[in-house]
C-alpha cells in the first residue's frame, strides 16, 4: 500500500508542475503583449477606473453629480432624483442619471453596481482596452481553465496527504518519503492559485499605470473639481455630509462582502479601502513563490 502511494504521489507532482509552469509562462506572455502601448492625458473617469475599477467610476459620478445638484444623497446614502429632465454630456452621468430616474431613492450601493452594468461602462472598458491602458477582459481565460485544473489537483494531493499520514502512523516507510511529496504538491498549487487570481485583479497595463501616476502627481489629494476624487476616493468629496454618507454606504458595502457584483481592474493600492476615506496607491505588487517558478 505504501508503494501505491509514493507512485501516486510522483505521478500526481507531474501535471501539478506542468499546470504552474503553464499559468506562469502565460502570464509572462499576457505581461508582455501589454508593453505596447504609451502614457496618456487622460480624463477622470477614464482615471477612475485605472485607479480602483468600475467602483471608483461610479462612486465618482455620484459624488460629481450629488455635488452639482443633480443628485441628492440623504441619510443612509440613498440616491435621489432632484429633478427630471438633467442631462449631460458624460455617457457615465448619463447612465447614472438615467438608473436614478427609473429608481429615485436607491441606495448609492446598488446605483454603483447597476452602473457598472451599464453599456456606458462597457464602452469605457472598450476605450481603455483599446488605448491600451487595461489588458482585455478575456485575457486570463487560459490561465483560470488551468487555475481550476490546478484545484481538483490540489484536492487529490490532500486525500493523498492524509491517506500517506495513516499508512505511515501502521509503519509505511515509503509512505514517509510521499508525505513531502503531496504537501509539496498541495501547497505549490494553492500558491499558483492565489497568485492566479490577484494578478487577475491587475488588469492595468503599464502605460496605463504610468498614465495613472503621472495624473497623481500633477493632482495631488486634497486638490479641487473631481480629479482628486477619481484618483483618490471618496475621501476626496468636499462636502462634510455628503462624504459621510456616501463612505458609510461604501464601507458597508466593503464590510458585507458585496464587492462581487462590480468589475475590478484598478491599480493594487489605489482601491479596496481608498473610496472609504483614505488611499494609499502604489507603484504595483508582487507575490512570489519557488513551486515551478522558473522563467
Amino acid at each position: 500500500m505504501d508503494l501505491i502511494v509514493l507512485i501516486v504521489s510522483a505521478i500526481l507532482a507531474v501535471p501539478t508542475v506542468t499546470a504552474i509552469v503553464a499559468i506562469r509562462r502565460e502570464e509572462r506572455s499576457i505581461r508582455a503583449a501589454a508593453t505596447d502601448g504609451r502614457a496618456r492625458d487622460l480624463g477622470h473617469y477614464e482615471l477612475a477606473y485605472l485607479a480602483d475599477g468600475s467602483r471608483r467610476v461610479a462612486n465618482t459620478a455620484i459624488a460629481l453629480l450629488a455635488q452639482s445638484g443633480d443628485l441628492r444623497v440623504s441619510r443612509g446614502g440613498r440616491v435621489h432624483q432632484v429633478r427630471s429632465g438633467v442631462v449631460s454630456r458624460d455617457p457615465v452621468e448619463e447612465a447614472v442619471l438615467g438608473i436614478v430616474a427609473l429608481r429615485s431613492g436607491l441606495p448609492a450601493v446598488a446605483l454603483t453596481i447597476d452602473t457598472d452594468r451599464s453599456l456606458a461602462m462597457d464602452a469605457l472598458r472598450a476605450r481603455l482596452t483599446d488605448m491600451g491602458m487595461i489588458l482585455p477582459g478575456d485575457v486570463f481565460a487560459l490561465t483560470g481553465r488551468i487555475s481550476r485544473r490546478l484545484w481538483g489537483l490540489s484536492l487529490v494531493a490532500l486525500a493523498g496527504l492524509v491517506i500517506s499520514a495513516a499508512t505511515a502512523l501502521t509503519g509505511g516507510t515509503l509512505a514517509l518519503v510521499a508525505l513531502p511529496i503531496y504537501g509539496g504538491t498541495m501547497v505549490c498549487a494553492w500558491l499558483a492559485i492565489v497568485r492566479q487570481r490577484r494578478a487577475r485583479r491587475d488588469t492595468v497595463t503599464p502605460a496605463g499605470k504610468e498614465s495613472l501616476y503621472a495624473a497623481m502627481r500633477e493632482h495631488p489629494q486634497g486638490g479641487e473639481g473631481p480629479m482628486p476624487i477619481a484618483l483618490y476616493g471618496l475621501g476626496e468629496v468636499r462636502d462634510a455630509d455628503l462624504k459621510v454618507e456616501l463612505i458609510t454606504g461604501d464601507r458597508r458595502r466593503v464590510t458585507r462582502g458585496s464587492s462581487a457584483g462590480y468589475t475590478h481592474g484598478g491599480v493594487a493600492g489605489c482601491g479596496a479601502w481608498a473610496d472609504s476615506g483614505s488611499s494609499s496607491c502604489g507603484g504595483g505588487g508582487g507575490c512570489g513563490g519557488g513551486c515551478g517558478g522558473g522563467s
